[in-house]
């Protein structure tokens, strides 16, 4: 299901202070769902990191960047992200920031949860361009600041070139969603949660046959809510690689809906729908 969805002048002004600010207070992590307007074009990972949180002091140890050493092909790269984390108010990330160091605009995405997620961790795919490092930084509710690296290998750099079809095509393409959510759980039960979007994802930096830039079409947004609170969103940018994919987690604790939300840079907003049953 589609619908128009435009940003207004304020929240636009809002989206964009919230970016530039300085290092975020953890009470406004959570509410900033910016980011859907004015950000910031980073050109170097460190200047972004300390953008983000200020000169902070980082722990390497408390979260695992899951990557492969060696990509074949660097447009769908395999990521998961695991934080330790008892999940609890006092307990959880704030939000995660991952950056490919070497790519032509390196903020790959940022995510935020909440407790009601169970467990820490989330998956996608991801363009990188070439041979590089990738870093994970984390905010955490009780003050911490993990951070972690890893270097791949990529045989075939596909991150600004990739894709195809006209700028009309791209323009005109409808996004299909489809999501995955156990029907049944026990109560207590952490249970995966998969949504994924057929789309573009178009970098606007591919020329056309005409050597015209391509405009960018991406998913700049992306949330799943269970009952009215959204417990996981991310914000996706164009190193996600087409039909952006997320895998992430739910603790059921009763039966319900989850709903999921993506953010169209079209200003279009899709949607689905899917309910668990809690015994």
């Amino acid at each position: 299901m589609t619908q128009g969805w435009e940003l207004s002048r304020r929240r636009l002004i809002c989206g964009a202070a919230a970016l530039l600010g300085a290092a975020p207070l953890p009470a406004l992590a959570q509410k900033v769902t910016d980011l859907e307007g004015l950000d910031g074009l980073w050109r170097d990972a460190e200047d972004a990191i300390r953008n983000f949180f200020g000169y902070v002091e980082f722990r390497y140890e408390g979260v695992h960047l899951d990557l492969p050493q060696h990509a074949d092909a660097g447009g769908s790269v395999p990521l998961t992200v695991t934080i330790n984390s008892a999940m609890t108010e006092d307990d959880y990330p704030l939000v995660v920031h991952i950056l490919a160091h070497r790519n032509p605009t390196p903020h790959v995405l940022s995510a935020w949860f909440r407790p009601q997620a169970g467990k820490a961790e989330f998956s996608t795919r991801i363009r990188l361009e070439i041979s590089q490092k990738v870093t994970a930084v984390v905010q955490m509710s009780d003050g911490r600041f993990l951070r972690a690296d890893r270097e791949v290998l990529v045989s075939f750099g596909a991150c600004a070139q990739i894709g195809s079809g006209t700028q009309d095509e791209i323009y005109a393409f409808q996004p299909q969603p489809r999501v995955s959510v156990p029907a049944t759980a026990t109560r207590g039960e952490i249970v995966p949660v998969r949504a994924i979007i057929s789309h573009p994802q178009e970098t606007g930096l591919r020329l056309d046959s005409t050597r015209e830039w391509i405009r960018q079409r991406i998913i700049s947004r992306f949330g799943c809510s269970f009952d009215g609170i959204e417990f996981f969103r991310t914000r996706p940018y164009p190193a996600i690689s087409t039909n952006p994919y997320f895998q992430f987690y739910l603790r059921a604790e009763e039966s319900g809906r989850l709903d999921f939300q993506w953010y169209d840079s079209r200003n279009l907003t899709y949607t689905a729908s899917a309910d668990i049953v809690v015994t």
